[in-house]
């Protein structure tokens, strides 16, 4: 694909900005400084030697891959993600290594900037530029380190221990055993200095809000209840190495000896350790605030600006994003009242009646009691979960009329473990090995199969499964052509975006079956232009959590139950939720913007292409890519 960088401008305008503000770059003031009556002289571009460029692209392309190494050395889980066996360690979490890595940022960012970038090729001139940008935008969260809540009822260590060894931690060999036996013994350690960071940011005047301490505290209390901590059950990592063990067809001696040590582990390094968190919890919950939006805590308004840049690599405003999100509300709810009538309303056949001017509120509370949903029985697990492999399995059979190049790595439907059905979403994805030994997964939880009407799950499958989530990271990492770090990278309004922009482009390949599925993904819209108006509205306008409760019960088909669960998410998840529908506007006006300029030569899949072929991107670098495909076309 043809594509290239622009060189008369960063595609990052207030990187220099940001960074003579910063303290955590040390750079010359003067630099952002601009004197109107000094002349600038004209810069004339060097001109290099076929050598010279050669020798540049080397020290690019070698800067690249040991940022990637670097990326892979100093993180045991991430290299578990990938599917790299031999794995006994956790993470680093301490003070010092937080340390160490800002260093090595600054470091390579050093390295970056020492470059003659002028000399790179458009291959590596991209990677240059999202490398820069990405360790830039790290480095400005420094002086906000403590401002991300370790622990949240969205996840953490206590969630992340049994996941990772569950799903993550293989066992083919005795060796892997061991392996996963030293990880056991491992946490002890590692929630010691999870304790400490926790202190150090009480310290600094942050902590969770309280209602997130029953949700953390539940879920860690799961983790070791059972076998072989007390007689409720089995726990599931007990369980798990009980099962991965009995799959190594071992000697009944050899069997012993490594479930013996196990156990040990548990009961004399996990155990404790999950037990000093709960305590260390318990105690804090007591001096934890009530209600705390991010604009509370020190610094509050200006974390929440970098975090808005951040998650929608834009320079929007939280008030700029509020008026985004009021118009989306409007204009979707508009698409809905169009369905009213089609979807059988009785309140529209009477004699009289305007939809225009029909409550909508009535009209979501009619839908919500009269839709099909899955039994909560076995039964209705079973369909629930064939419904959704359904969806997933038609959808792959669609791609070829939208895209170009499909994805090689499988995605596999998979219920959710029970041990995690609680604190789990009802459908999430986990993204594949590296080198596709392992498939995607999209998971869906059985436990919260009533939760959500059936017209609703189409869009979500499309969402998290295909065309979005997999399609978009799959292609990425079997991407030869990228530099390793990008395969990895991640920009949540491009990779949200598109799974937002994914469920309504599934209308136009057949994946939408009834009225009532195009009905559920236009709520699934709605639920996402709400979230700009909330999570605004609750971190920069003041709002509170009962504000945002009435707003999104009196414009949403949602229970008060799902909504008080939705704002907690925000409440813990600053500026997250604004990138689904920053993303997928901008992807659908780059789309209106390519057919527009090239009219009968546009090509949807051709488009789908530049989208997804050079990985994540920022939305402004995205920008240029479909201007670069546009001129190609027209030349």
């Amino acid at each position: 694909m043809l594509y290239r960088v622009l060189t008369q401008r960063s595609s990052y305008p207030l990187r220099t900005i940001k960074f003579c503000l910063a303290s955590v770059v040390l750079m010359s003031l003067a630099a952002c400084q601009f004197n109107p009556l000094k002349t600038e002289p004209e810069i004339i571009p060097p001109e290099y030697s076929q050598q010279q460029k050669a020798l540049v692209q080397q020290q690019a392309e070698m800067i690249f891959e040991q940022y990637y190494q670097y990326q892979i050395d100093s993180s045991p889980v991430l290299r578990s993600t990938l599917a790299m066996p031999g794995q006994f360690e956790w993470d680093d979490i301490s003070v010092a290594a937080q340390q160490e890595y800002i260093e090595t940022l600054q470091d390579f960012r050093q390295q970056l900037i020492e470059l003659e970038q002028g000399a790179l090729n458009p291959d590596n001139r991209l990677s240059y530029e999202l490398l820069l940008h990405h360790i830039e935008q790290a480095l400005l969260f420094t002086p906000f380190e403590h401002h991300r809540y370790a622990l949240s009822q969205m996840g953490g260590w206590h969630t992340r221990i049994p996941n990772i060894l569950i799903n993550y931690q293989s066992i083919n060999t005795i060796q892997e055993a061991h392996d996963y036996i030293d990880r056991i013994n491992g946490v002890r350690h590692l929630f010691s200095e999870l304790i400490n960071r926790l202190e150090v940011a009480e310290a600094a005047g942050i902590m969770v809000p309280q209602f997130v301490y029953p949700y953390v505290l539940e879920a860690a209390e799961n983790v070791i209840k059972g076998a072989p901590f007390d007689n409720q059950g089995i726990s599931p990592i007990w369980q798990d190495f009980n099962k991965k063990i009995d799959g190594l067809d071992l000697f009944a001696s050899s069997d012993k000896v490594l479930l013996k040590k196990a156990k040990r582990a548990l009961q004399r390094s996990l155990l404790p350790a999950y037990k000093d968190l709960i305590s260390f919890l318990q105690q804090q919950v007591l001096r934890a605030p009530k209600h705390q939006a991010i604009s509370d805590l020190p610094q509050g308004e200006e974390y929440y600006q970098l975090l808005l840049q951040s998650h929608t690599t834009t320079n929007l405003t939280a008030e700029q994003i509020h008026n985004i999100g009021l118009k989306e509300v409007a204009r979707i709810q508009k698409k809905i009242r169009k369905l009213i009538k089609p979807l059988g309303y009785p309140e529209a056949d009477i004699e009289g009646a305007v939809i225009e001017t029909l409550d909508l509120k009535t009209f979501f509370t009619w839908m919500e009691d009269s839709s099909e949903r899955f039994e909560q029985d076995e039964q209705g697990e079973k369909d629930f979960i064939a419904y959704q492999r359904d969806k997933v399995a038609a959808m792959s059979m669609r791609l070829h009329q939208s895209f170009l190049e499909l994805p090689k790595t499988p995605i596999v439907v998979r219920a959710v473990s029970k041990y995690r059905q609680k604190s789990a979403p009802i459908a999430f994805y986990e993204q594949p090995a590296l080198d596709g030994s392992r498939p995607g997964f999209y998971y869906v939880n059985p436990s919260r199969q009533h939760d959500l009407p059936k017209y609703r799950l189409a869009a979500l499958a499309y969402h998290e499964a295909l065309p979005g989530h997999h399609m978009q990271i799959a292609l990425a990492r079997e991407n030869q052509n990228l530099a390793s770090f990008r395969r990895l990278m991640s920009f949540t309004a491009y990779s949200e975006g598109w799974g937002l922009y994914a469920e309504k482009l599934a209308d136009e390949m057949g994946g939408y079956t009834s009225n009532e599925e195009r009905y559920g993904q236009l709520i699934m819209e709605l639920w996402r232009a709400v979230r700009l108006v909330l999570d605004t509205g609750l971190h920069s306008k003041g709002w509170s959590q009962e504000q945002a409760l009435a707003y999104r019960l009196a414009n949403t088909p949602f229970s008060e139950q799902d909504s008080i669960h939705a704002i907690e998410r925000y409440l813990v998840m600053p500026g997250q939720a604004t990138s689904y529908k920053i993303g997928a506007l901008e992807i659908e006006r780059l789309r209106h913007k390519a057919k527009k300029s090239l009219g009968r030569d546009f090509s949807l899949p051709e488009f789908h292409q530049v989208i997804l072929g050079q990985g994540a991107l920022p939305l402004d670098v995205l920008e240029q890519q479909v201007d670069f495909w546009i001129e190609s076309k027209d030349s």
